[in-house]
């Protein structure tokens, strides 16, 4: 196994690690009871029942069930301590790997899809739990039994114990081929079971458009096309598993065919007593059934195998943007942005050119443009969800890379045009970003967005809770709940991406206003299409290809013959 995969085995057990090992240990010691028994059961036969010392059975049976009460006893704490410890390195891996992917940046997310991350943080771990609880000390049973018996029939019998020796070689040759034939059939298979995941995600979290566009059919297509490649693979794995399992299935009982024909001679010839016969016999599949379980044990270990080798690159993953070794404070609290010839490339493709541009404390910045211009980047590098490739980004002085991140963007309040609402209540959505708020706050900003009277009007006010994405609301009621959320936070800078797309113009205005007010003291940026969304505006920006094309106050962009006033004209002058 390799050492990054041991760690994070390790690093999860603390508290638990010693128990668990001694837990291993005394699993080891079981087998030793088994043969304790079965010596003594040969001891009841020999002398208690051939020679018919009767007086010897009451100690005898005595001494069976001791043994027997201890081993179940000792097996039953060991399952609870193997659970315990399983569980508890479960809960410390799901810890980290949760708080991993909290701490990754947007690269990473295009690199593991929303149905990608969830197969590996349901069913790949409870592949690294099966592993502790079970496999492991039945690993450890399987050798520690095969070893002990072994011994323990050369003792009995040398002949008919090697003959049975002879029988182990082809166990080992098949699960070794098996293990090497079925591996890359569970590799795919956790790779489409994490397709089949993400279209399931994907049709639910769009079953809006599916509906719209009534593509149910297809959908229902592509999801069974996706389950019969995952039905087909399991087949053939599970075909493969059993065509090397019923070979070894049949050398074990083959063995115990050799050990009743062989060690039956040599009773007839009085070469062995019948005690020794009946453990020669039972022992046989004490011999072989460690060999059977290894069968199952391979094939469970490439299982296990692929799914630490899922989980190992996102339990290290290292987000590339990370808080500078010294973060700089600023000096003071008041917004005022600056762009430095910023240019942003992405996949070798320029997203923003030389880019700059000053937003003053209290000042509202408006950016306009094509779709994919490069606005909604432009923002996103404000909150170093990317990192500029050139120039630099500062906020009150200090360039963005240079704070701690949490108090970087705890300085900035976001309203994006992808809403997305929790399944929570109404007032839960509204002071997500600062829990603290007083219940006044909370409804001064529903009433800043106009969303005091329809949360009125909802079953429980306030306390209402509301779908998964804002199902049951309009696509307007979304947006204002986003927008109260991020003016709740009354951060020094508010960003706004097109969050008044779904509202009425009169709406729209009344926001406007009301937002004058409210985030008097906040420098803003404006993303928007809307005239009347940007006309207000200290200064105006156009964005085409990633380039400023033209910039300044809404009479000033009327006299140029640019996009700004091709726009207008659209909306004005139909």
């Amino acid at each position: 196994m390799k050492k990054n995969i041991l760690n994070i085995y390790l690093s999860n057990m603390k508290g638990v690690l010693f128990p668990f090992i001694l837990a291993l240990v005394l699993r080891a010691l079981l087998p030793l009871g088994t043969l304790l028994q079965s010596e003594v059961t040969k001891y009841v036969i020999d002398e208690g029942l051939v020679k018919q010392q009767f007086d010897l059975l009451p100690r005898l049976i005595i001494i069976l069930l001791a043994v027997q009460l201890i081993r179940s006893v000792t097996s039953y704490i060991l399952r609870i301590v193997l659970h315990n410890a399983s569980q508890t390195m479960l809960f410390g891996i799901r810890k980290n790997l949760y708080s991993s992917i909290q701490r990754q940046d947007m690269d990473f997310f295009r690199t593991y899809p929303t149905g990608e991350l969830m197969s590996r943080m349901s069913s790949d771990l409870d592949w690294m739990r099966y592993s502790v609880s079970f496999f492991l000390p039945n690993i450890i049973d399987s050798v520690i039994t095969f070893v002990s018996t072994l011994v323990y029939l050369l003792y009995i019998n040398v002949p008919v114990t090697l003959i049975l020796l002879l029988c182990t070689p082809p166990i080992f040759l098949l699960t070794r081929a098996m293990a090497t034939k079925v591996r890359p059939f569970y590799q795919k298979m956790r790779q489409k079971m994490a397709d089949l995941n993400m279209v399931v995600q994907e049709n639910i979290a769009g079953n809006r458009v599916v509906k719209a566009f009534a593509t149910e059919d297809f959908e229902t297509e592509k999801f069974d096309k996706e389950n019969e490649a995952l039905r087909t693979l399991q087949i053939d794995a599970t075909n493969r598993f059993i065509l090397f399992r019923t070979p070894i299935d049949f050398i074990a009982m083959f063995m115990a065919a050799v050990a009743l024909v062989g060690g039956g001679y040599m009773a007839i010839n009085e070469d062995i007593t019948i005690g020794s016969l009946s453990i020669l016999i039972s022992l046989s599949w004490s011999l072989s059934g460690p060999l059977r379980t290894l069968g199952r044990l391979i094939n469970d270990y490439q299982k296990i195998r692929t799914a630490t080798e899922r989980i190992e690159p996102i339990y290290y993953a290292k987000p590339k943007i990370v808080n500078p070794e010294k973060p700089i404070v600023p000096q003071r609290n008041d917004g005022e942005i600056e762009f430095d010839n910023v240019s942003l490339v992405l996949e070798g493709r320029k997203i923003l050119d030389n880019v700059s541009f000053t937003v003053k404390k209290g000042q509202t910045l408006a950016i306009m443009g094509p779709t994919g211009s490069g606005k909604t980047f432009l923002t996103n590098l404000i909150l170093r969800l990317y990192d500029v490739t050139e120039g630099r980004i500062l906020i009150d002085g200090v360039d963005v890379r240079d704070y701690d991140l949490r108090e970087l963007r705890k300085k900035i309040a976001v309203s994006t045009q992808d809403v997305f609402l929790f399944s929570e209540t109404i007032e839960g959505n509204i002071c997500y970003g600062v829990p603290d708020i007083s219940v006044d706050d909370v409804v001064a900003a529903a009433k800043t967005v106009e969303a005091y009277d329809f949360i009125q009007h909802t079953s429980d006010g306030f306390d209402t809770i509301i779908g998964e994405r804002g199902v049951g609301l309009s696509g307007g009621q979304k947006q204002r709940l986003a927008l109260a959320r991020a003016i709740a936070v009354k951060a020094p800078v508010l960003i706004l991406d097109d969050t008044t797309s779904a509202l009425d113009m009169e709406t729209e205005h009344d926001i406007r206003e009301h937002l004058r007010e409210y985030c008097k003291d906040a420098t803003q940026l404006i993303i928007a299409q809307r005239i009347s969304s940007v006309s207000f505006a200290d200064n105006i920006i156009v964005l085409e290809n990633g380039k400023i094309a033209e910039e300044g106050t809404h009479e000033q962009l009327l006299k140029n013959n640019g996009y700004y006033k091709e726009i207008y004209e659209l909306q004005y002058n139909d």
